[in-house]
């Protein structure tokens, strides 16, 4: 699968977007259905994702034939079939069959849908952007964190910025009794904080020294976790749809309650909760004039609290 992935660049920071190479979370496993192919816009590009019996295949969404959606075709047999001439595409990328020169009939080799790697792991959908290397790594997913959780409890929310706005607004703690004065910033005790900032290799935990248990964590390149209570936690994956927009899935886990009904209103109205803040959150960061933060290069100028924002672009522009 590999010889056919897509290459983009993604060298440190770039003026045009500020994506870097990693597995994301682009979709929820909700949204891909068993039989019917999802047509989904990242990275700027549009993709489908289908089901095969032994995983998931993702392609950008044009037949190499004549350049039609292929999300408008249908699946069979592990192939994804598109809608205008019937050609075949195994779950690599390559056409095995094209109709109208019948079973073993001639097939150029250059007739080959543009792929990248695609994994199905805690109900998300994970694609590959970046060069694809020799050994993937694992997918670092919050498993010691969420043992012994139910979830998740879900929605999504699209915002009008670019994915490092939306990733350092939530590693930010001092506009709390601000952008969320009325909700979540008025447990906030006052507005001087001092802010504790751990890196460990692809990971940013940020918290207030007053208080670390409570904290953040962003592992790159699109994963990030607040705990807020004992077994209570929020977690966000930040999906580029382009440069300039992100979608932003917002998942609550928790093991307080394990009684069904009592388990899932609780999740419940996490959720609706979570939509207020978050919408806080956005009409804020959407007045943002440069949809992508810039480079470490004295055009905002930042301050010791804004320590996780600062281990973020570092860790982002290399």
């Amino acid at each position: 699968m590999q010889s056919n992935s897509t290459s983009h660049r993604a060298q440190g920071h770039d003026a045009h977007h500020d994506f870097v190479p990693g597995w994301y979370a682009i979709c929820s496993s909700r949204e891909l259905g068993a039989a019917r192919p999802l047509a989904v816009e990242r990275f700027g590009e549009r993709w489908v994702l289908f089901r095969r019996s032994d995983g998931i295949s993702a392609f950008v969404d044009r037949c190499p034939h004549r350049g039609v959606a292929l999300s408008g075709g249908i699946v069979r047999n592990d192939r994804i079939i598109c809608p205008f001439h019937g050609f075949e595409y195994d779950g690599d990328g390559a056409c095995v069959l094209i109709p109208a020169q019948g079973e073993g009939g001639h097939i150029p080799k250059t007739l080959v849908a543009r792929t990248a790697p695609a994994r199905e792991a805690h109900d998300f959908v994970f694609l590959w952007w970046g060069p694809v290397p020799e050994s993937l790594p694992e997918i670092d997913w919050f498993d010691e964190e969420l043992a012994d959780c139910f979830g998740p409890y879900e929605f999504f929310r699209d915002t009008e910025v670019g994915l490092s706005r939306n990733i350092e607004n939530q590693l930010d703690f001092t506009h709390l009794p601000f952008v969320h004065r009325t909700s979540i910033g008025r447990f906030v005790e006052s507005p001087q904080m001092e802010v504790g900032v751990q890196v460990d290799g692809a990971r940013i935990r940020a918290f207030r020294l007053s208080h670390p248990d409570f904290f953040v964590e962003l592992r790159m390149p699109n994963l990030w976790i607040n705990k807020i209570g004992d077994r209570s936690y929020v977690v966000l994956a930040f999906s580029p749809l382009d440069a300039q927009r992100t979608r932003l899935y917002v998942r609550y886990y928790h093991g307080r309650v394990r009684l069904p009904i009592v388990r899932d209103v609780i999740g419940w109205a996490f959720c609706q909760a979570n939509r207020w803040i978050l919408g806080q959150d956005i009409r804020v960061i959407e007045t943002h004039r440069a949809k992508i933060s810039p480079p470490r290069d004295g055009t905002e100028v930042l301050v010791p609290s804004d320590a996780p924002i600062i281990a973020y672009r570092k860790m982002r522009d290399g």
